[in-house]
């Protein structure tokens, strides 16, 4: 039997994540379930939410956290899919499923999407209300750790969707945060060649490294546009921007005809842009936003082990040390950094 109430992370305006006890969720629809969390990953997002001024915005009084591997605990008299005791990882963006573009395909840009951790209660907790639409069941042989990166590996999946990297096709990733390692290794298992990452964190360059990149820059040591050229002579086929500012990066890289794929959302950036040069180069410049019919693939794709993902946890905390957690990325000394409320 499930308590009355529960321990979790609460936003609470500008800087202020605080650790307070709040009712357990209940049932409010028949298509809704009770989760019991069991782990949930921090992203650069809770960490955008955080800062001061914030990058990112979220909703004061909601439960942050969206990256979350849970148990079913309740499930309304509508849920077919689901019985107490099935594993599941969350799209955590529930769409609405009639405004123009969740009638087009396109439930990420939904109209009135719901945002859990942002508008609606999230996983920096105990316990968890989900809709089932939104929950994807998971193989008993999948580890609970490695299922938490369902939700950034679908995102991942999304985007690449949209460039389709062949084998021998050279890519540039900026930004070796857990995102850009996820890009690192799927275009490693395709073939990519040579991937080059940028990133000013030394441990993160390693990790790059571990993940299948080629070469690692710094660039704050070096200039990123001329170690590319020297690499590649002409500019990557495709580069990818996950940190959410370095557009201009990506415009400089690329090789005439290539194409530049923008993932981080960084709402206080404004980057200067030298529009000429998507001119001349006759660039592509495509934004990628969330999931999209993708969350399938990413349980599968982790199930099936092709991924090697268990090095790149670098921390498991306590609920209680959320702070820490998310500080951890913060100051660049965690990579994917898990948080366990049965701790």
């Amino acid at each position: 039997m499930m308590k009355e109430t529960m321990r979790a992370a609460v936003f609470e305006g500008e800087g202020r994540l605080v650790l307070k006890d709040v009712p357990v969720p209940k049932i409010e629809r028949p298509d809704q379930m009770i989760g019991k969390i069991e782990v949930c990953s921090i992203c650069g997002t809770d960490v955008h939410m955080t800062n001061v001024p914030a990058g990112y915005p979220a909703t004061p009084g909601t439960i942050l956290g969206h990256e979350l591997v849970a148990s079913v605990m309740e499930v309304g008299e509508g849920v077919t899919q689901f019985q107490v005791g099935d594993r599941f990882v969350v799209n955590p963006n529930e769409y609405c499923g009639s405004c123009y573009y969740c009638k087009n395909n396109l439930p990420n840009e939904c109209e009135k999407i719901e945002a859990m951790g942002i508008d609606v209660d999230g996983g920096f907790a105990e316990y968890v209300r989900v809709a089932e639409k939104m929950a994807f069941k998971l193989p008993k042989t999948l580890p609970t750790p490695i299922a938490a990166y369902a939700e950034p590996l679908a995102c991942v999946i999304n985007g690449a969707a949209k460039i389709r990297v062949n084998p021998a096709e050279s890519v540039c990733v900026v930004g070796a945060g857990p995102v850009g390692l996820l890009f690192i290794q799927l275009l490693k298992a395709a073939g990519a060649k040579p991937i080059i990452a940028v990133e000013p964190n030394m441990m993160r360059r390693e990790y790059a490294l571990k993940c299948g990149a080629d070469i690692c820059v710094d660039p704050m040591a070096e200039d990123v546009r001329e170690v590319v050229k020297d690499l590649t002579q002409i500019g990557v086929d495709y580069a990818i921007d996950v940190v959410g500012n370095q557009m201009p990066v990506t415009i400089d890289v690329i090789r005439k005809g290539g194409t530049c794929l923008l993932m981080g959302n960084n709402a206080r950036a404004n980057p200067n842009i030298v529009q000429s040069l998507i001119t001349y180069k006759e660039a592509k410049v495509l934004g990628t936003w969330l999931a999209n019919a993708s969350f399938g693939q990413a349980v599968k794709l982790l199930d099936s082990g092709l991924l090697n993902l268990d090095f790149m946890i670098t921390h498991t905390l306590p609920l209680e040390e959320i702070h820490e957690a998310i500080d951890l990325l913060r100051r660049g000394e965690g990579v994917e950094v898990l948080v366990d409320p049965n701790l």
